[in-house]
């Protein structure tokens, strides 16, 4: 009898965190270990039969060229310089871009900015509102243009990723703003809008829409509590370019970096600041990073990051008080607090800098967030001047990355960093001993071990007998 070719369904769950996927439900995902984030996505008809039927022959298709466009035609500018820079000279004509973003950090306020650039120049605007309505869009839209809007600025209320593709195929927008992929659905496809399968689908769609017509997209992406795009890295994989909106909303500063780009470098960024008339570029982040003192203070110290391609002064800012009650507190902000704990571990034990009984605080000044290991030896240097209460040197900055064994590392790009500390008025420099490189202007000073280091720097050890808690006045204090 021939075999049976009944189609049993089988119902799938895809994990949101990594897209896994698995024929039933279980607590914990097996390929990224998260907990609880299986989620049902339908039901799939699978073939019982135990050969499948040959499928039919395709047709063929002819050669696509790989002609390059002319020069000059290749970039569309967005109409905001810095996120020119970070795009590698503006848009890319039938991309799809995705910018993600903490909600409120200021990514529909970047993308009116660009709408309205663009409309600006004459370039038809299709501005896809699924989040708001077009009235709500609308009064940001008139905030940020002081006025009237322009002519070629167009709306369209839709969530059905079927008409917006249409849409985009038919009209033939310069360019085309998804706010956000999110609230999108594709009729036929099990889930609710934000549902893997949904976002999938109406990603495909979309993006196939822009591709036929050589028509650019930037599509608006949630974020995760764990700050991950939601889709999630599905939606990665099915985008041209990736851009990430990053800062403190309680701050003004917002950083743009490009996670992914199939056209350029990864290494640019760009720095605003959110002001009233919208996300204004900051043309000289260092100045706003250091702080203008009168007098030298304690617990403060200068180093240097580098954020893509460009160099950062920055300021990092450190207090060390005698532990109150039970356990010293830990609070560091703008800095990997393992890496903070890892430093205070090689000053206590290579240093003789007495931490373990202190509440110790450290932050950055400006709300810059740092994740450089040549940023170690300015840490340093303010945690022990802090604990020691003596200032550092004037008008010197310190670079370099310290072991587990207290010795200072060779890191990247030293010239460029010794280059805009010079440029911002410091005289002196400390940096590692095995690091070869000569610099006129400054004068550079060569440690070999954090000790060293803090010598440079003008500290002196102060030992001391292990603090016994606040006094009696002192608790009173507190109360």
């Amino acid at each position: 009898m021939p075999a049976s070719t009944k189609k049993v369904p089988i119902v799938r769950f895809v994990c949101t965190h990594c897209d896994g996927q698995f024929p039933k439900w279980q607590g914990r995902c097996e390929s990224c270990g998260s907990w609880g984030t299986l989620k049902e996505v339908g039901s799939v008809a699978v073939d019982s039969s135990p050969r499948a039927p040959a499928s039919p022959p395709g047709k063929t298709a002819t050669f696509s060229s790989l002609e390059q466009p002319k020069k000059g035609q290749s970039h569309m500018s967005t109409g905001v310089s810095a996120l020119d820079q970070v795009l590698g000279g503006g848009l890319i004509a039938g991309s799809v871009s995705l910018i993600g973003g903490e909600p409120g950090i200021g990514k529909s306020t970047l993308l009116a900015q660009v709408a309205l650039e663009v409309a600006k120049r004459g370039l038809t605007v299709l501005y896809v509102t699924g989040e708001e309505s077009p009235t709500q869009v609308g009064r940001r839209l008139e905030r940020l243009a002081h006025g009237q809007l322009p002519a070629t600025l167009r709306f369209l209320d839709q969530t059905d990723s079927a008409v917006i593709a249409a849409t985009i195929t038919t009209e033939r927008p310069g360019l085309t703003i998804v706010d956000s992929i999110q609230t999108l659905r594709t009729l036929g496809v099990t889930g609710e809008p934000g549902n893997p399968t949904q976002i999938r689908a109406s990603a495909s769609i979309v993006g196939e829409a822009a591709k036929r017509g050589s028509l650019p997209v930037i599509l608006v992406g949630q974020v995760t509590k764990d700050g991950d795009l939601a889709g999630p890295r599905l939606l990665e994989h099915l985008v041209d370019t990736v851009l990430m909106l990053e800062g403190d909303r309680s701050q003004e500063l917002r950083i743009l970096r490009a996670l992914k780009h199939r056209f350029g470098t990864t290494e640019e960024s760009a720095l605003f600041t959110m002001e009233e008339e919208g996300l204004v570029e900051l043309v000289d982040p260092s100045l706003r990073f250091l702080q203008e003192r009168t007098s030298p203070v304690s617990g403060s110290a200068a180093g240097c990051t580098v954020d893509g391609a460009r160099p950062l002064i920055c300021e990092i800012q450190a207090l060390v008080t005698p532990a109150g009650f039970g356990i010293p507190a830990r609070r560091i902000v703008g800095l990997d607090p393992n890496r903070v704990q890892l430093l205070m571990a090689v000053l206590m034990r290579r240093a003789s800098c007495r931490l373990g009984d202190q509440d110790v605080f450290v932050n950055t000044v400006g709300g810059l967030r740092i994740n450089d290991p040549a940023t170690d030896v300015p840490v340093a240097l303010a945690l022990a001047s802090a604990m020691w209460d003596q200032p550092v040197r004037e008008q010197l900055i310190a670079f370099g990355e310290i072991s587990l064994s207290g010795e200072l590392r060779p890191i990247p790009r030293l010239d460029l960093r010794l280059k805009e500390a010079k440029r911002l008025g410091y005289t002196s420099a400390i940096i590692p001993q095995s690091s070869k490189i000569t610099f006129d202007g400054m004068e550079i000073l060569k440690a070999d071990t954090i000790k060293k280091a803090l010598e440079l720097g003008g500290l002196k050890v102060v030992h001391r007998a292990p603090s016994k808690g606040p006094s009696a006045e002192e608790r009173e204090g507190y109360f």
